[in-house]
């Protein structure tokens, strides 16, 4: 007999977690930005990059599950797109993260 496994459930919905995630980063696009900061902001932002590709490609596996349409299709090849564009910001402000520490230990700005 098989075991069922049972995911938990998400703290908050899903709805809720992203009108959040939208209003954080307007706040983000706005803010004045500290250059000491910045080598913590931007490995933060490696890390949300990241998490947000992993949601991207899990909407993109979820949808490929279900019955083929043409628009489906479409929209899971959308998502792994924004997902991989996700992945490789993540990898451009990663591969500059020295470049963050070097000029948030200039003395004049």
């Amino acid at each position: 007999m098989r075991e069922v496994v049972r995911l938990a459930e998400p703290a908050l919905p899903t709805t809720v977690v992203t009108t959040h995630l939208a209003s954080c980063a307007a706040e983000l696009s706005g803010a004045p930005l500290p250059i000491p900061d910045m080598a913590d902001v931007a490995s933060h932002l490696v890390g949300s990059q990241r998490d947000i590709a992993r949601a991207l490609e899990g909407l993109a596996t979820r949808l490929a599950r279900g019955p083929v349409t043409e628009d489906r299709a479409a929209l899971v090849e959308v998502l792994r797109a924004a997902a991989a564009a996700s992945t490789h910001a993540a990898e451009a402000l990663e591969a500059g993260g020295h470049l963050f520490e070097s000029v948030a230990n200039e003395t004049t700005f």
